[in-house]
């Protein structure tokens, strides 16, 4: 970790956070990155806002957030709290920011008696190591592509 980050609030996620929120995502695109995430993350609040959506702030500029949703028996898997985007500015990564994001998400997923689950792409080594840090590990869902 490269420092501890300082005068963090992690709060649920409003409706007038998801400009913010598509700023930060915007500025986060990259190789796994995908262009139609601004849209989804507008759908995912309305379709979602109920559920664990956080975001970090740092008084009014939020500088991180996480969505996802608790759902089940999706392919076979039990009911689940889905982390389906996590994104932190590039300045404040690495200071625990995404770390209290996730434990927030965790918590709230252990609250509805569920455990949280996310997907990532293999490759992508530094999310992956991410995750494990965590204490995420490989589940028993595998994904075919032809």
């Amino acid at each position: 970790m490269r420092h501890v980050e300082v005068g963090v609030n992690i709060r649920k996620m409003t409706e007038a956070d998801l400009p913010k929120v598509k700023e930060v995502d915007r500025l986060l695109a990259g190789r796994y990155g995908s262009v139609s995430w601004p849209l989804r993350v507008e759908a995912h609040w309305w379709v979602y806002r109920g559920m664990p959506n956080f975001v970090a702030e740092i008084g009014d500029e939020v500088i991180g957030f996480i969505m996802g949703d608790i759902r089940g028996a999706e392919y076979g898997a039990d009911t689940a709290g889905w982390i389906d985007m996590i994104g932190v500015l590039p300045a404040h990564q690495s200071s625990g920011v995404g770390r209290r994001l996730a434990e927030m998400f965790c918590r709230e997923c252990e609250n509805q008696g569920v455990k949280a689950r996310v997907l990532a792409v293999g490759e992508d080594k530094r999310i992956v190591k991410f995750w494990t840090s965590l204490g995420f590990r490989k589940g028993r869902l595998v994904s075919y592509q032809r």
